[in-house]
């Protein structure tokens, strides 16, 4: 997941190799300061067909149908979820994901941050 957030900053369009670099290094000096970060599974195809079945899910589609979040996304939160105990934060930089306020779903332990 980390490597699809780095993506992302590539794929932005208008940054400067500069601007790009300081925006990478700054997310990542972030990420190293969160306590209890979990990081998704290291070998990436299995990762990748995990989610792929989870989104085709009944039950993503569902949960995606009820809140308004994208199918692609409901595995994160689900996954924040399970960890409502220690209180996370999503970070994303999809504006459509970021307009999901978790507190109107009954789901006041979760935050949600968007991110440039």
């Amino acid at each position: 997941m980390v490597q699809e957030a780095l993506n992302a900053f590539d794929r932005t369009p208008g940054l400067t190799v500069r601007e790009r670099d300081e925006l990478k290094t700054l997310f990542l000096t972030r990420l190293t300061r969160m306590t209890g970060l979990i990081e998704a599974p290291s070998s990436r195809d299995f990762a990748d067909s995990l989610l792929d079945e989870r989104r085709a899910n009944v039950h993503t589609q569902l949960l995606a149908r009820i809140s308004g979040v994208q199918p692609k996304d409901i595995p994160i939160v689900v996954l924040a979820f399970e960890h409502r105990d220690r209180e996370p934060t999503v970070v994303t930089n999809d504006t459509d994901f970021a307009a999901f306020t978790p507190a109107e779903h009954n789901l006041s332990k979760l935050a949600l941050e968007y991110v440039d």
